[in-house]
């Protein structure tokens, strides 16, 4: 299990629109340690939602290189990212993305079910990880029957199913209030304290910004400061 969780050295990505290419992604170096909090910053079209995308295995740089707990990405098969994002990489959408027809619980033991683990383990862990964002007595409930902070909650414990090494978000409270959006990063922060989560955050939000132990901001496809917090 490697120390480091990601490593992108000289990262570009660019899109092609129509006969132009774009550069999303303009040479990024990162490096992010087990058990960090990273939050990354910057206007909109700066490069945050790419680069969360190539760090979880959802998309492939144009060129650089990229681990992820000390694998190289560009070596991989399908098949082999596909593994890589079940049991190595946790993500949190702005907007949940839970399934309807299931309970919180069995949401949370969805990807545990892909990964094969026994049905026993897999109530055991859900209602463990609903425990531990203060839902245990929501299991039971569906989507529909829980607020935005509660179903944020429970995308944050199955991102923590599989006991992955590294968690992205994606604006993860772009969708909520700010006294829900305070909830949700005490858990973050809680969680990383904690239980040494590793956390990379894509957001606009100051509160999760100043809970993080490092702010990296971007610009135009590009590192503009990477900065402890203080």
């Amino acid at each position: 299990m490697s120390i480091i969780a990601v490593q992108a050295v000289n990262l570009h990505k660019s899109y092609v629109l129509g006969s132009t290419a774009v550069g999303a992604l303009r040479g990024v170096d990162l490096t992010v340690a087990r058990g960090e909090f990273v939050a990354l910053m910057g206007p909109s079209g700066c490069g945050k939602t790419t680069l969360l995308n190539l760090v979880g295995a959802l998309d492939l740089p144009s060129r650089g290189t990229l681990r992820v707990d000390g694998v190289a990405l560009e070596v991989l098969s399908e098949d082999q990212l596909a593994d890589l994002r079940r049991d190595r990489i946790g993500v949190v959408f702005q907007f949940y993305n839970l399934i309807p027809t299931l309970s919180a619980r069995e949401n949370i033991e969805m990807p545990m079910q892909f990964r094969g683990t026994s049905r026993r383990q897999r109530r055991e862990r859900a209602l463990a990880l609903l425990e531990s964002v203060g839902l245990k007595d929501r299991a039971d409930h569906k989507p529909a029957e829980l607020s935005g902070g509660e179903q944020q909650r429970v995308s944050i414990a199955r991102a923590l199913a599989n006991e992955p090494a590294l968690v992205l978000l994606d604006e993860p409270t772009g969708d909520l209030d700010s006294v829900t959006s305070g909830e949700i990063m005490a858990l973050l922060r809680g969680l990383n304290q904690r239980e040494q989560v590793t956390l990379l955050v894509a957001t606009h939000d100051l509160a999760i910004a100043e809970a993080s132990s490092r702010i990296v901001r971007l610009r135009d496809g590009r590192v503009e400061s990477d900065l402890r917090s203080a």
